[in-house]
């Protein structure tokens, strides 16, 4: 009896990983209900019941390609908490550095963070929970900045950590508009520069 391929296999796993990446560039380009199983297999070379062998649904899928995306930034984000001498400057710098090098996935959460405002799209609660962990991130390294003075007291670390969130996303949107417009790491150095005081 001829056995059933797993996700064990090699050519499994390739398989798998085309899919992830073909699903990225599909929900980047034409956001989650824009995109077809079967626009990601005829990218991929593979039938729509090959997709679905490795992803029952459009759903699993998305978040498979969202499972991808936080292993990334969780790799991200320990090694910033393991760096020496870690600060809120070298912490933002960092995260645009990452968002920066990653275009395809910056994109891909521009166009989904956007049709997760409504509460029916199946990634809401992951954007709900996303935007929670990097406000307690920013929170503690703006909490630190003030504890030693260089970054003012006169607003609460939550109330920055929120703005400064909504600085990172405004660039990153900006700067997927119209890539030439802007030096958006310049834009982002400045603002640092002008808000904390030297580290």
């Amino acid at each position: 009896m001829a056995r059933t391929p797993t996700f064990t296999t090699a050519e499994g796993r390739a398989t798998r990983d085309a899919i992830l990446d073909a699903a990225i560039k599909a929900f980047a380009t034409r956001g989650y209900r824009g995109a077809s199983i079967d626009q990601i297999a005829a990218e991929v070379g593979v039938s729509r019941q090959g997709v679905l062998h490795h992803f029952p649904s459009k759903t699993k899928l998305l978040t498979a390609v969202l499972d991808r995306r936080d292993e990334q930034d969780i790799q991200h984000h320990e090694q910033m908490q393991e760096a020496e001498g870690i600060t809120l400057t070298n912490a933002v710098r960092a995260t645009q550095d990452y968002r920066a090098e990653r275009r395809g996935l910056a994109q891909l959460y521009t166009i989904l963070s956007a049709e997760s405002v409504d509460p029916g799209h199946p990634a809401h609660e992951y954007f709900v929970d996303r935007y929670r962990r990097i406000r307690e991130m920013f929170t503690e390294f703006i909490g630190g900045a003030q504890a030693e003075g260089r970054v003012t007291k006169d607003l609460a670390p939550e109330t920055l950590a929120v703005a400064l969130i909504a600085l990172l996303d405004g660039l990153q949107l900006q700067d997927q508009i119209e890539h030439e417009a802007f030096d958006a790491e310049q834009v982002l150095s400045d603002l640092l520069d002008f808000f904390v005081r030297d580290e």
